[in-house]
């Protein structure tokens, strides 16, 4: 990726994460019906010029390690920006990935579709996510792209919330977070 520092973009991402999205102290419902007493709100950083941009090249250079992979997307809204950055940068490091994106629901009209953006039988993909708390977002996308008979390789997210309630889903597919719990909090 040219002259991308990847140790002083994930300091600096890392930086965004905790000065942005995390919070802690409070009492939240999440998505996936838990209550919580920190909250991840991803984003804050990828809706964030510098913090989407950041997110983008980390996670493209980590799909180097995936050659095969040729298209990028998850469930809307969280993987939007992401996968959009991260097709739009693939074009200058040469990586050339499509962007879909997965509708919580099918279409009402025109044809239907569930997915937006081109994936086809056998093609190989990585689903993008936020933020991971149960994996339940990132399934739906998952299930979305089996159906149509594309293959889900590895699973990417800002960060992970190292719930307990997520080691089925990370133990079944392939996941890879830029940072988890932990390393948020410094511990």
């Amino acid at each position: 990726m040219n002259n991308f520092d990847s140790t002083a973009g994930h300091s600096r991402l890392l930086q965004l994460v905790r000065d942005l999205a995390y919070k802690d102290g409070l009492d939240i419902v999440l998505a996936s019906g838990k209550r919580s007493d920190f909250y991840i709100q991803g984003k804050k950083v990828t809706l964030h010029p510098e913090g989407l941009n950041l997110t983008a090249r980390l996670l493209l250079k980590d799909l180097e390690k995936y050659p095969e992979i040729t298209a990028i997307g998850g469930l809307t809204m969280g993987a939007d920006p992401i996968a959009s950055a991260m097709a739009a940068i693939s074009f200058e490091t040469g990586q050339n990935l499509n962007a879909f994106l997965v509708r919580k629901e099918s279409k009402d009209h025109g044809v239907g579709s569930r997915i937006e953006g081109e994936i086809s039988e056998g093609e190989k993909v990585a689903i993008i996510e936020d933020t991971v708390t149960t994996g339940g977002s990132a399934r739906k996308a998952i299930d979305a792209v089996l159906a149509v008979g594309a293959v889900p390789v590895v699973i990417y997210a800002l960060a992970d919330r190292e719930d307990p309630d997520a080691d089925a889903f990370r133990a079944e597919f392939n996941v890879h977070s830029l940072f988890g719990l932990a390393e948020i909090r410094g511990e």
